[in-house]
């Protein structure tokens, strides 16, 4: 009812029945656009469409008029029929579903850290409406509309803090909720018929995870921040062994010495890793050179006993 409004410049309460109105309809450009200008809606911001290029959904974040702030918009358009057309705080992150169902973040007004997560049926009644005390990331929404997920950003203190929750809109009910190990995706799929969630990384492999958060790809993903030379993960792989991990030893010492060449931020705990490397395998003279190294870069880096005990044990 709100293009009703818009087109009247009256209160709902005041209008005729919506039955008395045709439905507006538009000319919409390109699907290859992701900012549209649509006249006929007075409408600039994104656009997303269906897979199967039934629905299409537009939204835009608050704006401002002379010094005064006006709340976001978003529309609902299917097969050129303005379906819904109604206002949020700051809608963002828009998607729909091949049956019309779509999904929004609301990032809020509000200068604390928070946000909401919003799920429509196709006719722009809601299915879920969650708030969170953190900012939203992203979300993701099944092809079917049967499930969606949201990811939160970090927020200290908060227990919303870098969580994912997956919801059964099918439901209208929040299925799970954990903290994803390998951290935050660009983008979301619900493979094998829903029964998983994969999220996609860019320029990475993508990775599955079970509904009730179960990381089934966790030593792919090891192995792969093992590669880069990411330190959190030569820790993890070191400390768990390769039995648990599939990481080698060799690939392990190759990811440090990555480390160390790539990132001059961590050249001590590089050093300090591939001495640690080193002495687990019994390595002890390459060891202590790493140790060395380390304590090179940075005399309290934490090694100079381990450093001192190889060192008199070589004599």
């Amino acid at each position: 009812m709100s293009w009703l409004k818009r087109l009247l410049g009256a209160r709902q309460e005041d209008l005729p029945p919506a039955e008395a109105f045709a439905t507006p309809r538009v000319s919409l450009p390109a699907r290859d656009r992701e900012i549209v200008s649509i006249p006929e809606l007075d409408f600039v911001g994104h656009r997303i469409d269906s897979p199967n290029g039934r629905y299409t959904l537009l939204w835009h974040d608050r704006r401002w008029f002379e010094g005064k702030p006006s709340d976001g918009r978003y529309v609902l358009i299917d097969g050129g029929a303005v379906v819904v057309d109604e206002v949020m705080e700051r809608p963002q992150d828009g998607k729909v579903a091949d049956d019309g169902t779509f999904i929004l973040n609301d990032w809020g007004a509000s200068a604390e850290l928070a946000g909401t997560f919003h799920a429509f049926r196709a006719d722009g009644s809601t299915i879920v409406s969650r708030l969170y005390s953190a900012n939203l990331l992203n979300n993701g929404l099944s092809l079917d509309g049967r499930q969606a997920v949201c990811q939160t950003c970090n927020a200290p203190g908060s227990p919303d803090s870098s969580i994912l929750t997956i919801f059964n809109l099918a439901a209208g009910t929040e299925l799970t909720r954990w903290t994803a190990e390998s951290g935050w995706a660009n983008g979301y799929e619900f493979p094998e018929g829903g029964q998983r969630i994969r999220m996609l990384r860019h320029e990475r492999p993508p990775l599955d995870y079970s509904l009730a958060g179960e990381f089934l790809d966790r030593r792919l993903w090891l192995k792969d921040e093992v590669q880069r030379g990411t330190l959190y993960a030569l820790r993890k792989a070191l400390a768990e062994g390769e039995a648990a991990t599939g990481v080698s030893a060799e690939a392990l010492r190759q990811g440090a010495r990555r480390l160390i060449a790539e990132d001059e931020r961590f050249r001590a705990e590089g050093w300090r890793l591939l001495g640690e490397i080193e002495e687990s395998a019994g390595r002890n003279a390459a060891a202590l050179e790493a140790y060395d190294r380390a304590l090179g870069f940075n005399p309290r880096i934490g090694v100079a006993k381990r450093a001192a005990a190889l060192r008199k044990a070589a004599q």
